[in-house]
């Protein structure tokens, strides 16, 4: 109000209005978006999409893997807590990645991989990846292990043994990978290989019993196992 007495000066009185609970309500959306994401992960979860985001989860890993660590470099390096952030924070970046593999395979470096969950032995696998114009896979880095177990993951969540093309049937103990790759590199378990029975074929995935690991083993190639084929880019 104006008072004339005291040199033409004006007072106000101001007023505060507290907003009340429901004008926080509508300006803190946090509870609305928590809602929304459980809402969208229970929808997933009933369409079963697992095997379909797992996959696309195994392309960004490739892709993200692939761009620091070249097929070209075979020394046998561990992987760091490094590694592991480099793929995190490149995940966004894998959406615009190169599709140039067949549709059912998966991009990794300069190589397309696929997996087969009809169980083979050892020789019907190879000649079932041979028959795709591939063989079976042959692993060269520790990231490559890496992604092979997570492309089987992607379909078989338990992550049961699984072939690959490695063997050491002409000779024993003398591996070579069915692709004519070099060997690099390998991932045994504790006591592996041992040549149990003349086991001369090598399958992922093996329980180790006394490190609960699951890594390489070499097993009797009559067994059934489900299997990893790779083929180069064309």
């Amino acid at each position: 109000m104006k008072n004339k007495a005291a040199g033409d000066l004006t007072f106000f009185h101001v007023v505060s209005i507290k907003p009340t609970y429901r004008d926080k309500k509508k300006e803190d959306p946090t509870a609305f978006r928590a809602i929304l994401i459980i809402t969208i992960i229970i929808t997933f979860i009933i369409m079963g999409r697992f095997a379909e985001l797992s996959l696309l989860f195994v392309c960004f890993v490739a892709f993200a893997a692939s761009e620091n660590h070249p097929q070209a470099d075979l020394v046998i390096k561990p992987v760091t807590g490094n590694d592991v952030n480099q793929i995190k924070n490149k995940v966004k970046r894998a959406a615009t990645c190169d599709c140039s593999c067949p549709f059912g395979w998966v991009k990794y470096g300069d190589r397309c991989f696929t997996y087969v969950s009809q169980p083979k032995d050892w020789t019907s696998a190879e000649a079932y990846c041979v028959s795709q114009g591939a063989n079976l896979a042959s692993i060269h880095t520790e990231l490559e292990n890496m992604f092979v177990k997570a492309l089987v993951r992607a379909y078989d969540p338990i992550g049961n043994p699984t072939w690959i093309g490695l063997s050491a049937c002409q000779k024993p103990y003398t591996w070579f990978w069915s692709d004519g790759t070099k060997y690099d590199y390998s991932k045994w378990n504790s006591n592996e290989p041992n040549r149990f029975n003349d086991e001369c074929c090598v399958q992922i995935n093996w329980l180790d019993v006394h490190t609960r690991n699951k890594e390489w083993n070499d097993n009797l190639c009559s067994g059934a196992l489900a299997s990893v084929c790779v083929k180069r880019l064309a």
